[in-house]
Parts: structure tokens; sequence; C-alpha cells
């Protein structure tokens, strides 16, 4: 929803920054491979799997080139990415946190962020429901 805000350095570095997002557990699990192909979709960029940037270097990129507002956008999405599978293990929850450092997150924020991305989960699961009855 945010993410056309982004320019297209910015969105690059944003896929990159998904897929380790996706992978911080280890298994890329399907409902976050259909999250990527989404924001591949409202980026208008190619979609792919395989990250062309360490980690490490993905956040450093994105913070120098990002303002406030954008890593905001960046930290959002991906809080929905590492929610969309139900599960929010120790090693999303590390990844997270570095994240949220780098985009001046704060916990209360984060948690706040979290409460909120699950309850748009709840409303998108209900519209679902209602649109396949």
């Amino acid at each position: 929803m945010y993410l056309n805000k982004l320019n297209n350095e910015q969105k690059e570095l944003f896929l990159d920054l998904s897929i380790h997002a996706a992978m911080a557990n280890d298994d890329f699990a399907d409902e976050e491979k259909e999250t990527i192909k989404q924001y591949c979709s409202e980026m208008n960029i190619a979609e792919r799997f395989d990250a062309k940037f360490s980690n490490d270097e993905v956040v450093e990129k994105l913070t120098a080139i990002s303002s406030k507002q954008e890593m905001r956008i960046v930290f959002m999405e991906i809080m929905a990415l590492v929610l969309s599978d139900n599960i929010f293990d120790d090693q999303e929850q590390a990844f997270v946190k570095k994240v949220a450092a780098a985009a001046q997150v704060t916990d209360e924020e984060k948690d706040r962020i979290v409460d909120t991305v699950q309850e748009l989960y709840v409303v998108y699961g209900n519209i679902a429901r209602f649109i396949n009855s």
C-alpha cells in the first residue's frame, strides 16, 4: 500500500530485505512467498527470491538513502511479511529488532504495529470468508 512511495533503488533493496526477513527462521513459507509476490506487483518490479546483497549491506544502503518516513514504511511492510505465516519466532523477532533499530522505531511503536498488522490480517480473513461464502 505504501511501497509505491519508494524509489526504484529503495524498492530493490526492500525486496532484498524481504527475502532476508522471510529466511530469518530458515523457513521460506508459502505465505511469505505470496506476500513478496504481492510486494513486487505493487512496486512494479520483477519477482525474485534470491537477495543481491547481504542483510547488513541492505540495511546500511537503505538507511543511507531513505528518510525516516520511508524507513517506517519499510519496517511496517517487513512486519506484515514476517507475520503473514502466523509465526513470529525468536529468529524473526531478532531480525525485526535490527530493522526497527535502523528505522528508529521504538519497542512501543513496534508492538503497536504488530498488533495493527495482526488486526489487519483478521479483517482480510473476514473479507475473504465473505467473498468465498
